[in-house]
């Protein structure tokens, strides 16, 4: 039980109880300003009833230390080109297809530079991409970065035109002619 500096803390610390993880902005729905929330939980965490989690998108995010701990899930990996054009989507913060096909290429996937710019398109039609530096024929290559990260599970093309994202379950079309 952490040391209470006020009876609101003490408040929002038996309402937080039912909560199996806990991020800051979760303690907002219990009337607490931002500032206070985040300071509560840097409080708690300090005392040591709160523990960090690793997260994929690298939020603060904390379990309860008298809690069990979760089995970590293990991770999914695709070893498709598209699989892993989008891990190396991820990890540079700014790329073009030619970096993309650099990294992407293993021992099992070969992913060809034309093949990277082709997904890279794709996803910029679907939101997932944005172009910050269009291409200059024979000087430049155009330039991306990540705008709409959903998950591990690489977004692909279906054929319909659009884009099928496993993480949250949705189909963006791209096809003016189809709505969904």
């Amino acid at each position: 039980m952490p040391e209470f500096r006020s009876p609101m803390e003490r408040g929002v610390w038996k309402l937080a109880q039912r909560l199996t993880r806990v991020h800051w902005s979760d303690l907002l729905q219990f009337d607490v300003a931002a500032s206070t929330a985040k300071k509560f939980v840097q409080r708690w965490e300090q005392q040591g009833v709160l523990a960090r989690i690793d997260t994929d998108d690298g939020r603060k995010v904390f379990r309860w230390t008298d809690a069990p701990l979760e089995e970590p899930a293990a991770p999914v990996y695709d070893s498709s080109p598209e699989g892993n054009m989008w891990r190396a989507m991820r990890m540079l913060k700014s790329f073009s297809a030619t970096d993309i096909a650099a990294h992407a290429n293993t021992d099992d996937v070969t992913v060809s530079e034309q093949k990277a710019t082709v997904y890279c398109k794709v996803l910029v039609k679907s939101g997932h991409l944005k172009v910050r530096a269009s291409r200059i024929r024979g000087q430049r290559a155009a330039t991306y970065m990540m705008v709409n990260y959903t998950g591990p599970v690489a977004p692909k093309s279906r054929t319909v035109k659009g884009i099928h994202d496993a993480n949250t379950d949705e189909f963006v079309s791209i096809d003016r002619e189809v709505s969904l």
